[in-house]
């Protein structure tokens, strides 16, 4: 197997390769369900090819798998995934200056410093995020994820069929679609780049994923245990309906809207609380100022979250659609995927990722 992210954050800098048109599949296997989209990379655009998402609820994690992939054209193409946050963790650390050659083969041997876990249970991989930089210390990314895990992910794939050289990371995944569909993007503010610190916060099924980028690099990553499931489970408990019911109001409330947020309050201030001590310890070790943040995954589309989250936090909070990034094959219907978009953004990072 490839190294963890060797390849993978390679395209966090370079954003969109520059190459001839590429097909490629990115599978998110999330807590709820998967999710799967095709892609075609042409220089400097993308294409959405086609996409799919399936519910366990039918059978289970690798029926709603083959279901998903069952919708996209398997022949041929290279399938990129990502294993969840729960048994992996992500350093951001200072090093002297040296290649990344270098880095690696010292890394191998120090990685129980940085990683409480034995070093024979787990993978481990390093990258250089300022590899052009001139002072003599180094900013690094360093990853590791237990192999138990990694393995059995491996596994379940090949039990089902598919075969993959490449297993990331979810946030590095979400980072990569940010990086390389954001910058793509027409920026209302005359084109100009993003602020210096930007916050972007994926809120999933069973946990949320934040990370800052600074320069449109990432310079911290923690997962908040909080996400669409507790969401669902408060609208229904409060308001006597089913989750499905709760899933359903949650993004189009109509008149419900003041019950779903008094329902979702304790919650929400818990997020809050979390992302507030983030930040705080983010602006106080790097003495930069977070303005703006993006929210994306499902849970994003609870109406009226970017509002709340701006007015608690004092900063810009929209939520983001890899959509104004994305051209649309024929076949793809713009109305249908506008729905699902934020649901779909690590699938993207995943199929995004280069395999030279």
């Amino acid at each position: 197997m490839k190294n963890l992210l060797e390849e993978y954050l390679t395209l966090v800098r370079d954003f969109l390769p520059e190459k001839k048109e590429k097909h490629t599949i990115g599978l998110d296997i999330g807590a709820h369900s998967c999710k799967a989209v095709e892609i075609a990379v042409k220089e400097n655009s993308c294409e959405l090819i086609n996409w799919a998402i399936e519910s366990y609820r039918n059978g289970g994690e690798a029926e709603a798998v083959k279901r998903a992939l069952g919708k996209l054209d398997l022949e041929q193409k290279s399938v990129y995934t990502a294993i969840p946050s729960q048994g992996t963790l992500i350093r951001y650390l200072a090093m002297p200056r040296m290649s990344q050659e270098d880095l690696r083969s010292s890394f191998v041997l120090e990685a129980d410093k940085y990683f409480p876990f034995p070093k024979d249970q787990v993978y481990t991989d390093c990258f250089i995020l300022d590899p052009k930089g001139k002072d003599s210390k180094m900013s690094v990314l360093a990853a590791a994820a237990k192999k138990e895990i990694v393995d059995q992910r491996i596994q379940f794939l090949t039990n089902i069929g598919v075969q993959t050289n490449f297993i990331g990371l979810t946030s590095i995944a979400l980072v990569n679609a940010f990086c390389a569909l954001k910058q793509n993007e027409k920026m209302q503010d005359n084109g100009s780049s993003l602020p210096e610190a930007t916050a972007l916060l994926d809120l999933g099924d069973a946990t949320s994923s934040l990370v800052i980028l600074k320069d449109s690099t990432p310079r911290f990553t923690r997962y908040i245990a909080t996400g669409g499931r507790e969401l669902n489970n408060r609208i229904a408990n409060v308001l006597g309906i089913s989750i499905d019911k709760a899933e359903q109001i949650k993004t189009y409330p109509q008149e419900q809207l003041e019950g779903i947020f008094a329902a979702c309050e304790s919650t929400l201030m818990t997020l809050v609380s979390e992302i507030r001590l983030s930040f705080d310890y983010y602006m106080t070790e790097n003495n930069a100022q977070i303005t703006r943040l993006f929210l994306t995954g499902g849970a994003s589309l609870l109406e009226g979250v970017e509002k709340f989250l701006a007015t608690q936090l004092e900063l810009s909070a929209e939520r983001w659609s890899p959509l104004n990034a994305l051209k649309l094959s024929p076949n793809v219907s713009a109305e249908e995927v506008k729905k699902d978009i934020s649901k779909l953004t690590v699938a993207l990072g995943l199929a995004l990722q280069r395999n030279d």
